[in-house]
Order: C-alpha cells, then structure tokens, then sequence
C-alpha cells in the first residue's frame, strides 16, 4: 500500500483534483468570496494610503506594479527611480565622483528557495537567477482560505479509502464541530511558520549596531531555514485536525511526530509543488494580462515587456514585470485582482491533497489504522 502511495503520488494527485473538482469548490465558495472582497478593499485601501502619503509631495507619485507572479501591485514612484539613479562616493584618492547606473524594469525570477546566483545588468533590464520557493503572503485577506483546508482533507481522506463521498454541506457540518480549533489552529500556523521573521526584526531593534551587510545576509539565510523548517514540520496539522480527535497543541505535536524521519521527502515534495505552483500563476497570470493590454490602452506596457521570448520564460517559472506611469482605473484592477486571487484559489486544494495523501502515506508507514 505504502509503495501505491509513492508511486502514484502525482497521478494521485491529478486524479484527486480532477474528479471531485466541483465538489471542492463548492467547499471552498463561501470562503472565497468574502476572501476575494476583503482582498480588493484592503487594495484600495492601500491604494488610498499611498495617494495619501504622496499628495504633499510633488515629486512623488502613486502608481503601480503589473508582474506576472502578483498581478498589480499599488507602488510610489519616485521621479527617475526606474531610469537612473546618482550616485556620490569618495575614490582612493579622496575625490568626489558622482556616477549614474540604470535601475531594473524588468525582473525574471526562478523559483524555489534561497535566493542566490548571478546578476547581470543592462540599460534595460535586471537579471536575477535565483532560488526560491514561493508561498502565499500571509498578510492579505486571502488567508481565510486556510479555514477551507480542514474540509478540504476531510474530503481527500474520505475518498482514499473508498467511502461515499460527503457533500459540501456535510462536508462544513463535520468541520463546524471542531470550528473553534479550525480557526485557532489556522493563526498559529501561521505565526509559528513566519516566527523566523518576527526573530530578525526583533534583533534588527534591539540590537541595531548589529546591521552590517554580512550580518543582514545572515539573519536572512537562517530566516528562510527556520520558515522552511516549521512550514514542513506542521504541514500536516490540517489532516491531524480534521481526522483525529486532539487538542490544538496536540495537532502541532502529531504534525511534527508523522513528518519527524521524512523531512527531506516532504520537502522535496513541497519545492516541486510549489515550482508547479509558480509556472502555473505566471503562466495564467501572463495570459490574462496580454488580454488585458488589448482592452485596456492603460496596461499596454506590459504588453511591451512580455515579448514572445520572455513569455516562454513562464513556463520555467520566470517572473516579468513592469511599472506603471500611472495607476490604472478601477475596472481593470478589479479584473486583475479577481483573476490573481482566483489563481489563488485555485491552488488550495492542491496543498490539501499533497498534505493528507501524505498523513496517509505516514500513517500506512507506521502501521497505524486509518
């Protein structure tokens, strides 16, 4: 059985997904669109802070980002930021030199984790080769879908044994029991996961004659380990949740007990999925936003910048992106944000079927009943 599990684990996968795809986004529906919405008014929001802070400042403006990993993003442009920027610094001997050098428009990126390589630069573009392994920003609205992950594996570990699938009303019913440790459970997972950055920033402030360059790559480094550590050790508390009967620490504890002696699977497992992941978004988000550019005269730099070249960049998991010289109207950014979130959306159901198929395996593994 165990062998099944491994063999097929990608297939499995798929197959999950796609049989039972309706099923899971009527699961995930409810959540979504109030997700969604929180999502475009916390934008706007943002959006409404930057003109704020920019509005006594001439040379200053409020603009925006359009990339294919984020969609758009509400930015303040400082006047030649993105064309030139001066630089004053002493030589050898003493004197002044002043030089300019051209600032990235464009930025390709590969993904998963940590971030380093090479930088070439030119008059036009920035070159980044990188590593990284790219997980959701926790700090939007869209972390509510996080509550859909419990029902979600309730789901996958139902029809993995063969049993009669649950409906989506039954499905939020059984979750409804444990409502208080789904929401619960969900914010510690998220705060324990990020802990590595709370960490930095705290010694940042309380020990700033520390921030020197090589001190800074360092805490970073050990930032990116100690998030990458967490975020596979509890990646299975939404399983652990939903199908056993334990406390909120409980399930933390059971999570780091199933994933102890297979980490490094685990997280192979979770930088292929996440590499997938990161092509698939730029990919969509790349399309959506070529159409767009014919729809909207606003959007047409992005056009520009993904030429058929970099376009096929995409598919490696690249990252084109541009600035705006201005922010766009209200109706593209709505479409924008709807579609990145739905991109978002998307995926969810991913991470709970890698998760509990892999609770399963680990459980088949221990020899424990299901």
């Amino acid at each position: 059985m165990t062998n099944n599990l491994r063999s097929n684990f990608i297939g499995t996968i798929f197959t999950s997904y796609h049989n039972n795809f309706w099923l899971f986004w009527r699961i995930m529906i409810p959540v979504a669109i109030i997700a969604i919405l929180l999502n475009i008014g916390v934008f706007f929001r943002s959006v409404d802070a930057v003109e704020k802070h920019v509005e006594d400042k001439s040379d200053y403006t409020a603009t925006a980002t359009l990339n294919t990993t984020y969609g758009i993003i509400p930015m303040v442009s400082i006047p030649d930021l993105f064309r030139t920027v001066e630089l004053t610094f002493e030589d050898h001997s003493s004197n002044v030199v002043k030089d300019t050098i051209s600032s990235p428009d464009v930025v390709w990126q590969f993904f998963p984790v940590p971030i380093v390589g090479t930088i070439n630069n030119d008059d036009k573009s920035f070159w980044q080769w990188t590593l990284r392994f790219q997980i959701p920003d926790y700090y939007t609205p869209l972390i509510l879908m996080l509550l859909t992950l419990c029902p979600l594996s309730l789901v996958v570990a139902r029809l993995s044994s063969d049993e009669i699938p649950l409906t989506a009303r039954e499905v939020w019913r059984q979750t409804g029991k444990k409502v208080f440790r789904v929401l619960v459970a969900a914010v510690l997972f998220v705060l324990i996961v990020d802990v590595g950055n709370y960490i930095s920033i705290g010694i940042g402030w309380l020990i700033p004659l520390l921030i020197r360059p090589w001190f800074v790559t360092l805490i970073m480094t050990l930032t990116i380990l100690a998030n990458i550590y967490f975020l596979v050790t509890l990646s299975l508390y939404n399983p652990c949740l939903i199908l056993e009967n334990r406390s909120i620490i409980g399930v933390f504890k059971r999570s780091h007990a199933l994933v102890s002696g297979a980490r490094l699977r685990f997280l192979w497992i979770y930088l292929i999925t996440g590499w997938i992941a990161a092509v698939f978004t730029s990919v969509l988000l790349g399309a959506v936003l070529l159409l767009f550019s014919t729809f909207f005269s606003e959007l047409t730099p992005i056009r520009e910048a993904l030429t058929p070249l970099k376009f096929l960049s995409l598919f490696v998991g690249g990252n084109v992106g541009v600035m705006l010289p201005k922010l766009p109207s209200i109706l593209p950014t709505i479409l924008l944000l709807i579609v990145r979130d739905l991109i978002f959306v998307f995926l969810v159901p991913v991470w709970a079927i890698v998760t509990t198929r892999l609770y399963l395996e680990r459980i088949e593994t221990n020899g424990e009943a299901k």
